[in-house]
């Protein structure tokens, strides 16, 4: 069974290695990849249909009743200049600290009541009319980027974790995790954020027609992310049905040491996070060390996600290497607040076991080393080809 993981992986190796000295471009492997796609979608044609019509149902049940008509509603204000407004009210409380200008302060209020993706949305719109600047709107996409309220609590603690109590402490680090992110990235700012002068003027309309406006615009959004939902109910199916991959995550866990299913589970998780945090809350595992991987999950938001921000804000060609990266850097930081707060507030809660706090800790260390393996051996491999390129052009 080993020897079949290493040839595997010297697989892997060599057609990575083959990539880059034939140098060979980037849509030629994009190509490749789809193509495997889609053999591997008509291969597993039932599994691909049931779970597309699985995500249809979580559209229609969670996005439906939650972003349409915050959607609506948000656009409304925007509308009648329910920024400038706002900006008023909320912007000396929770911009001024954060060192942003009153005018995010709307996009902050719709992430924080309402979650992804809509404050990427809100904050690429206010930058498009002009109430911020492209350094200011940089920043503001990751501190405006967490997970809603409704789904922490309903879906996540009573749905899944059936404890209401977990809600409080997976919302306290996810919005935690946002300001910290927002102080990180204040002192790393070029330039201090200056309040943008603004005289945009307002098309008169009926309500009518701001309403049509309104719906349109909250359809789109909803399509959009109903759409990316679906699509990764299919891709998590396939990543599931093919074995290999469960299979050489279990033999990483079996190596390590670590719980049956804790590795394979984050790895679903990081690509879409309603099922990660679904197959999360089901292992055995100390009630800390599960909420904190939650936590990583709910922060750092997922690929299915990311690939939502970046649908709808690729168009203002914003730095999004940056962008994944600092919402890596909040997943950990969710992650330790988490572990942190829950040792210290699930003391008197009975549900806690006390007797799994020393084998948390163990599989904390480890979870963490691996992190830092999966961070080193892209950079080594990196490394590796660029002085194989340079030994090449230099022959």
């Amino acid at each position: 069974m080993i020897s079949i993981y290493i040839l595997w992986l010297f697989i892997f190796l060599l057609l990575v290695l083959l990539f880059k000295l034939l140098d060979v471009k980037k849509n030629y492997i994009m190509c490749f990849l789809i193509t495997i796609f889609i053999i591997i979608f008509v291969v597993n044609l039932k599994t691909s249909i049931d779970s597309a019509i699985n995500g249809a149902k979580l559209v229609v049940s969670a996005i439906l009743p939650t972003i349409f008509p915050f959607s609506v509603i948000c656009n409304l204000l925007i509308c009648y200049d329910g920024i400038t407004l706002y900006s008023k009210i909320l912007g000396p409380l929770i911009c001024k600290p954060l060192g942003l200008s009153k005018s995010s302060s709307f996009p902050l209020a719709a992430s924080f009541i309402c979650g992804y993706p809509l404050g990427a949305k809100y904050s690429s719109d206010i930058y498009k009319l002009g109430y911020i600047h492209k350094d200011e709107y940089e920043r503001l996409l990751n501190i405006a980027s967490n997970a809603g309220p409704i789904f922490i609590l309903g879906s996540v603690a009573v749905a899944m974790l059936n404890n209401i109590n977990y809600g409080y402490i997976l919302l306290i680090a996810n919005y935690l995790s946002c300001f910290i992110i927002g102080f990180i990235t204040k002192k790393q700012s070029k330039s201090k954020t200056k309040e943008v002068e603004t005289n945009i003027p307002l098309k008169e309309a009926n309500f009518g027609s701001y309403l049509k406006t309104s719906i349109e615009g909250a359809i789109n959004t909803t399509l959009n992310v109903s759409a990316f939902v679906i699509i990764f109910s299919v891709v998590i199916s396939i990543i599931k049905s093919t074995t290999s991959i469960s299979a050489a995550f279990n033999f990483i866990e079996k190596l390590i040491k670590l719980p049956n299913g804790i590795l394979y589970n984050l790895f679903l998780g990081s690509i879409e996070f309603t099922n990660g945090c679904k197959l999360i809350s089901s292992i055995n595992l100390g009630i800390s060390l599960k909420l904190s991987i939650i936590s990583f999950i709910l922060c750092f938001s997922s690929l299915s996600v990311i690939a939502q921000v970046s649908s709808i804000v690729s168009n203002d060609n914003p730095n999004f290497k940056k962008y994944i990266s600092i919402k890596f850097l909040q997943g950990i930081l969710g992650f330790i607040i988490t572990f942190i707060s829950s040792t210290f507030i699930l003391t008197s809660i009975p549900t806690f076991n006390y007797s799994n706090s020393y084998t948390n800790k163990i599989i904390l260390y480890k979870i963490f080393i691996t992190l830092i393996i999966l961070l080193i051996i892209p950079l080594i491999f990196s490394i590796i080809f660029k002085f194989l390129k340079s030994k090449l052009h230099s022959s």
